[in-house]
């Protein structure tokens, strides 16, 4: 923060860090800890540790603008090549002390008095003075140099030094782990490459991921086991599928509906997979063939399913399907035929759908579902065009719409649609333009927008919208560049992302925010 940056560069004695120059010398007992020389004024620096995970740090630039993290300030970091937000309280005075210095002071005067009655006096006087003045050093060494895609290793390190130190609890493991630790680390290799897949968080918090392409069309699915950071295949839908849906019903079940096949082409299938057994088994048809749908849970329990193409119709049909019997019934049609678009549950129970393509050209238009009428309303257009957006319900009811593909143009454009006066206005763009991109709400009510593509190629940036200020900062980037690949916030806050597409190859990688 600027403020900080300030307050920092101005080293006065109250600071709670050593002060040092932009050399990279030795600055501290700890000789884990070098000097950062601050952006703002380079020849002030900062002692502190030097074990920061590059990859996962946070890059800022120097206008001091860009670290918007609570406790962090830019500094320039030789060993990463970049400036980075560091987090404040690794420079704790604890963690690295001064170099020590020793002052003794030793005097000795002796004394002592004897006397005895017959011939002979003795006096002596003896008194010992001793002053030692040390500075205390914490002995803490790295036994491992960890590396970015092993959080563990730096919790286990920076755990360590709160054991040594007797700090508080929430000292080092609350605040300081987690803001070093913000970024991206690996996880588990998935067992098959896929992109334009499925996943969908289960009950029990485990991640489902199903269908998808690898060159070929997929029909398999396998689990991501957060405890252990591992993938496991389960069992094989029935048919193979790519861009189809996927929801997780009130009973717990998931239901998959519509894609692409290259066996049946276009499907109008859906089945239903139980966690409890890892089988799949087929539910009623749907009544329109679709792939690049959109399915949305309603608060009665059932799934509305709208748009998406057959071929090369583009279809404004919609239909319900209800879990207590496994059926599919047709319910009011929309008023724009559209794949690709958005849908997105209100706060209300209506259903906003937004934007698409029909074949011809980019959409602006939103409209309303109403589960009690079974009806669609036109409401406020969109400011832009857009398809290949992505739309996310914020904590305060609104609906964030962020990026896009228009006319050969990709956007970094956002805007905010509000349900209590069905209207749209502009809130801050995104530093990077992207399509076929993710977004997670996460648990701070921010939103988490990651990778994607522009007319660079595919993407390994991310970056953080914050609701309160309507602005957006970049976070670390991912390790892999991916597009078309999905993102699940997990019962632990942190995000899984897996597949995707890199410039024309296809992952199975998987990576944890």
């Amino acid at each position: 923060n600027t403020s900080q940056q300030q307050q920092l560069s101005n080293a006065t004695a109250t600071c709670n860090f050593i002060a040092c120059n932009s050399q990279r010398t030795q600055c501290s007992s700890n000789p884990e800890c070098e000097c950062f020389s601050l952006t703002s004024k380079p020849s002030t620096g900062i002692c502190a540790v030097a074990l920061l995970p590059c990859t996962s740090v946070v890059r800022c630039n120097a206008d001091n603008k860009t670290c918007s993290i609570d406790c962090t300030v830019c500094v320039n970091s030789t060993r990463c090549g970049m400036p980075v937000c560091y987090p404040l309280p690794l420079a704790n005075k604890l963690i690295c002390p001064a170099i020590p210095t020793t002052t003794t002071t030793q005097t000795t005067t002796t004394t002592r008095t004897t006397t005895t009655t017959r011939t002979s006096t003795t006096t002596r006087t003896s008194t010992t003075t001793r002053t030692s003045t040390t500075t205390r050093t914490a002995n803490i060494t790295s036994t491992t140099t960890p590396t970015s895609s092993k959080a563990e290793e730096y919790k286990s390190f920076y755990t360590r030094i709160e054991a040594e130190l007797e700090l508080p609890n929430t000292s080092i493991e609350s605040e300081y782990i987690q803001m070093l630790l913000l970024g991206w680390f690996n996880t588990g290799i998935m067992t098959n490459s896929r992109h334009a897949h499925t996943a969908a968080v289960l009950n029990n918090g485990k991640v489902l991921v199903s269908g998808g392409r690898n060159g070929g069309f997929l029909n398999s699915a396998e689990l991501y086991d957060p405890s252990t950071g591992t993938w496991t295949t389960t069992g094989s839908m029935a048919d193979i599928r790519y861009y189809p849906t996927a929801c997780v019903l009130n009973n717990g079940k998931v239901l998959v509906s519509g894609g692409y096949s290259s066996v049946a082409f276009y499907l109008n299938s859906a089945e239903l997979y139980d966690p409890s057994r890892g089988t799949w088994v087929t539910t009623g048809n749907m009544i329109n063939v679709r792939y690049a749908h959109r399915a949305s849970v309603l608060n009665n329990g059932k799934v509305l399913v709208s748009g998406g193409r057959n071929g090369g119709v583009y279809l404004n049909s919609a239909e319900l399907y209800d879990p207590s019997t496994g059926t599919w019934t047709t319910t009011g049609s929309m008023n724009n035929a559209a794949s690709v678009n958005t849908a997105s549950v209100l706060n209300n129970g209506k259903v906003l759908v937004s934007g698409g393509h029909n074949g011809i050209s980019s959409l602006n238009s939103a409209e309303l579902y109403d589960p009690s009428t079974g009806t669609w309303t036109t409401t406020g257009s969109m400011i832009n065009p857009r398809y290949g957006h992505i739309a996310s319900v914020l904590k305060n009811g609104k609906v964030l719409v962020s990026g896009s593909y228009n006319g050969g143009v990709y956007l970094n454009s956002a805007e905010l649609y509000d349900p209590s006066t069905g209207t749209w206005t502009t809130t801050g763009s995104m530093i990077n333009p992207r399509s076929a991109h993710t977004a997670s709400i996460l648990n701070n009510g921010k939103v988490l927008v990651s990778g994607g593509e522009n007319s660079g190629g595919s993407l390994n940036s991310a970056e953080l919208y914050d609701p309160s200020t309507g602005t957006w900062v970049i976070t670390s980037n991912m390790i892999n560049a991916r597009a078309d690949h999905t993102a699940s916030v997990l019962n632990n806050g942190k995000v899984l992302v897996s597949g995707g597409l890199n410039n024309g190859v296809y992952l199975n990688s998987a990576e944890l925010y």
